[in-house]
């Protein structure tokens, strides 16, 4: 699996202790609001734009728990979710078992991947990305000991995103004709949310074809094999980024 972006494991969350009250039975209370002036922000932004920044939150509550909790399944399903965020065929439809699951460090963890499935998967009843991405913050600045790093990282990942992922700016571009609510945009590399790589989205297309070419779908059970995906729209070669010829 890659490795946690160092802009991550550099902000020192991975605690051995957990501080933060978890009730089992009442958890949405830990995620479940939104803040009208992010969401705002964020329903400007394409859901392509919004999906790798959902993921990309969700990589910070598995570092936070990656001392305490050897289980790899929610890094690999992250994993194979920046490729769902490529072209969704590539990532499978998951679903977590609440008694796997239990407790203030798995709960929450399963919570991550259940955020970041639906908003791959769930946009036929309800597109808005964007809430998701919402809830993701919310449950992640719940778990984190210590929320500048965080926070400020998430500041600068919506400046950007505000100023290559508009839906503005990128709705005339790349467009997914598997897509299953509009303005979904061109796909967002994982490396657009590490504040310290310079971004452009005309570098986007070798991006992300070097980050489907490094996958191992044979090492992770998330990921669909290349026979898997024969035939599947959209898909020209497995594994190798094809941009759409509306794209520049």
């Amino acid at each position: 699996m890659r490795p946690t972006p160092q802009y991550i494991t550099a902000a020192g969350i991975a605690l051995n202790v957990v501080r933060f009250p978890w009730d089992e039975w009442n958890c949405r209370q830990y995620y479940g609001s939104v803040d009208d002036a992010m969401l705002a922000r964020l329903e400007h932004l394409t859901n392509k734009a919004n999906t790798g920044l959902a993921i990309a939150t969700g990589e910070w509550t598995c570092e936070r728990f990656s001392t305490v909790e050897p289980d790899p399944t929610p890094k690999a399903y992250l994993e194979a979710a920046w490729a769902g965020a490529i072209h969704p065929a590539y990532c499978k439809y998951t679903e977590t078992h609440d008694d796997d699951w239990r407790g203030p460090i798995r709960a929450p963890l399963a919570l991550t991947i259940t955020l970041v499935n639906d908003a791959l998967f769930g946009l036929a009843y309800d597109p808005r990305v964007a809430v998701r991405v919402c809830w993701l913050y919310n449950l992640t600045r719940h778990v984190l000991p210590d929320l500048r790093a965080f926070e400020a990282w998430f500041e600068v990942c919506i400046q950007r995103m505000e100023q290559f992922h508009d839906k503005a700016v990128d709705s005339q571009g790349e467009e997914d004709i598997f897509a299953d609510a509009p303005s979904q945009g061109s796909p967002v590399p994982r490396e657009a949310f590490d504040p310290a790589l310079a971004y452009s989205p005309v570098a986007a297309p070798a991006l992300l074809d070097a980050f489907l070419l490094g996958l191992r779908p044979e090492l992770n059970p998330f990921l669909r094999s290349p026979g898997e995906l024969a035939g599947e729209g959209g898909i020209s070669k497995p594994y190798q980024y094809t941009p759409s010829p509306r794209g520049s």
